[in-house]
Parts: structure tokens; C-alpha cells; sequence
């Protein structure tokens, strides 16, 4: 499994990362003392990228001002040498405080995440989770800029929140503390589990 941690928003993978990989797939057949196994086959979606490097169990360190501010994790990540944009498959984010608590989860099928800004584009069954106080948000894409501290969607949106009600509507929009969400022409609302 690689890891790689890109620590400041203008960083790049070095060729070194890719080398690396590279002996490592080499020496590992040696290393299993005469035992044969399959030889793996990449999917025709692994087969069509045409990205200049692909990392597997990738992980990103978002920071604001020095601190660690979130962690993205990817099951595939792929790098374009002349492009700032990773694209993600098997997205897992995790959004901290400034304490280092996890304030929110995000997963999602897949991503795209600007080094640059450390923008985020989650994409495909989306599912924000507030751990600390029981509240989800599900929507088929999530935007997260910390730049403008906030967080959103254009898409429709399912919202539970503490009491066991749900919300539907066309988009949603918060800031990063949570404090001020918004659910977009609301469509309609009901009361899980007979709650008030």
C-alpha cells in the first residue's frame, strides 16, 4: 500500500514516490518464498487513465495556517503532471476543529481535489456525517472550500437532523462549523420514528 501525504496545498508527487512503487511491486513476488499466486488484473477503468501516476491507499493532509485542518482519504488517487486536479476513487474525508476532534466525515464513490485551493469535489453517494450531534446530510455531489469556509451542494439533498427528522430539497449550503445549515427550496419534511 502506498501513502503519500502531500503537506502543502503546492507540492507535487516526485518521481521518486513513483520509483519506489515501482521496486516495491518488483521485490514483493520475491518475497513470498516459492509461493504462486495469480497475477492481478487492472480493471478497463484502471486500463483507460491516461494520468501520469496512480497512487493506491492515498492520503492527503489538508492544513489552514499550519494546523492540520482535515484528511482525505482515497482507495485511488490519479496525478496529472500538467494538471493541480487529483482525481479519487473511494473518497473518505475527514473535516477537524481546531482542536484536532473530528467535527465532520465525508464519503463518497469518488473526487477531485485542487492541490492548489485544497478545494474538494466529492462526487457520487455522498454522505456527510456530524458525529457529535447525530445530523447527515446525503446529496449525489459536495463542495468543500476552506478558503471561504463553507461547504455545499447544487444537488438535491436529503438532511436528518438530531431529532429524527428529514429534510429534502434542491441544494444545501453551511460553514464549517456546522452552525448555519441550509437546506434549499425544501420539498418536503418528515419525523422519523414518531419524534417531535
Amino acid at each position: 500500500m502506498m501513502v503519500m501525504e502531500i503537506r502543502h496545498p503546492n507540492s507535487r508527487p516526485s518521481t521518486w514516490v513513483l520509483r519506489a512503487l515501482v521496486v516495491g511491486l518488483t521485490v514483493l513476488p520475491l518475497a513470498a518464498c516459492g509461493d504462486r499466486s495469480p497475477t492481478p488484473v487492472a480493471s478497463d477503468e484502471l486500463m483507460e487513465m491516461t494520468s501520469d501516476m496512480v497512487g493506491f491507499g492515498n492520503q492527503t493532509i489538508l492544513t489552514t495556517n499550519g494546523v492540520k485542518s482535515g484528511l482525505i482519504k482515497a482507495d485511488t488517487a490519479y496525478f496529472f503532471d500538467d494538471s493541480t486536479v487529483v482525481h479519487m476513487r473511494g473518497v473518505d474525508m475527514s473535516i477537524y476543529t481546531e482542536m484536532g476532534a473530528v467535527r465532520a466525515t465525508v464519503t463518497s464513490r469518488a473526487g477531485e481535489y485542487e492541490e492548489r485551493t485544497q478545494r474538494m469535489h466529492a462526487i457520487g453517494d455522498v454522505v456527510l456525517v456530524l458525529p457529535g450531534e447525530n445530523r447527515r446530510v446525503e446529496s449525489g455531489e459536495l463542495y468543500y472550500n476552506p478558503n471561504d469556509g463553507r461547504i455545499w451542494s447544487d444537488s438535491l439533498t436529503t438532511y436528518h437532523n438530531e431529532r429524527g427528522e428529514i429534510t429534502r430539497g434542491s441544494c444545501f449550503n453551511s460553514d464549517l462549523e456546522f452552525k448555519n445549515l441550509t437546506v434549499c427550496n425544501i420539498r418536503g419534511s418528515a419525523t422519523v420514528g414518531g419524534g417531535g
